[in-house]
């Protein structure tokens, strides 16, 4: 692209150079006030003069003096320059008389069993701060909510070994195991060893179709030849509504958790091997987009509260 096309439009930059030049009667202290090379200042005012087909500035020894259409542009266009150049402090005056809000997106099972500590630590050091906590049933609608702008940050679930979002940046907090849960006297309890077989005889209480779980789940069947031969009594999202119909006996059911998560009483727990059915939680942003001050507050406060110093695995 030659310098010609690349000033066709008339620019901000030429008009402040210009703006200046005129005004300071020299390209040399031009430039300086505006941090450019004096003759980055000469090319921004001709090619001013080029698209509107006339002489603005003429040069009279070190210095420049001012045309009449000089005269006329520099009226009519050194008011507006000069506002825009006070937008950036005027926004950011104007900015701290906005409520401050930090908004959060999240899944169940991490607001109920990982983020209430967080919200609660935030609150207190932030007690000007409106947090808004969105509750999304699936890790997916978190995801698109931060995409989208709409959340400043979110923490869900996210697989190591599947694609994830080119739009988002992943933080790794700490990881989940796949683990089996069943009253704490029922007879997969007591045994030491559970086979792949053992588990076909009780009824299931599983997460629904399109969760980490289920497809947990799924590859368990297909990895011991019994696809097709669970018998789901119970779908659910919500990792609450498993324990309680666990614990009363309905059924077994299958969930990722934290080793060292919230106690569940009357609930004995097996964990299914970390290596091929663990899954990551993570904080994530959305990528390009400014990381506002609270919002790498809050996500300092999960790392403190909730990381475990393993490797970031950011990507």
């Amino acid at each position: 692209m030659s310098r010609t096309d690349r000033y066709k439009d008339i620019q901000l930059p030429q008009l402040r150079s210009f703006c200046l030049a005129a005004t300071e009667g020299n390209f040399t202290t031009a430039a300086k006030i505006l941090g450019i090379s004096a003759p980055t200042v000469w090319q921004q005012v001709r090619a001013l003069e080029r698209r509107l087909k006339t002489t603005l500035l003429r040069r009279r020894g070190r210095h420049v003096e001012l045309t009449p259409q000089g005269k006329m542009l520099l009226g009519l266009v050194q008011p507006h320059v000069s506002g825009l150049d006070s937008i950036e402090p005027l926004f950011v005056a104007q900015q701290q008389l906005l409520p401050q809000q930090l908004v959060v997106a999240s899944i169940p099972y991490l607001v109920s069993s990982y983020l209430v500590e967080p919200v609660r630590e935030f609150g207190q050091a932030h007690p000007a701060v409106q947090l808004k906590l969105h509750v999304c049933v699936w890790f997916d609608e978190v995801a698109r909510m931060v995409e989208q702008g709409q959340a400043d940050l979110g923490v869900l679930f996210y697989d190591r070994d599947q694609p994830r979002s080119p739009h988002l940046m992943y933080e790794r907090l700490f990881d989940l195991r796949f683990a089996l849960l069943t009253p704490t006297d029922h007879p997969l309890a007591r045994k030491k060893r559970i086979l792949p077989d053992d588990v076909i005889e009780y009824p299931w209480i599983v997460p629904p179709d399109g969760s980490f779980a289920r497809r947990s789940l799924m590859q368990f069947l297909h990895r011991h030849h019994l696809d097709g031969q669970a018998h789901i009594i119970l779908e659910t999202a919500l990792l609450d509504i498993i324990k309680k119909y666990v614990a009363v006996g309905v059924g077994i059911g299958f969930a990722h958790i934290a080793e060292q998560g919230d106690p569940m009483p009357g609930i004995h727990i097996r964990y299914f091997d970390a290596r091929r059915e663990g899954i990551a939680v993570a904080v994530v942003f959305r990528k390009g987009a400014h990381r506002t001050a609270l919002a790498q507050d809050f996500s300092a406060l999960l790392r403190r509260l909730l990381g475990d110093a393993a490797p970031a695995d950011d990507e």
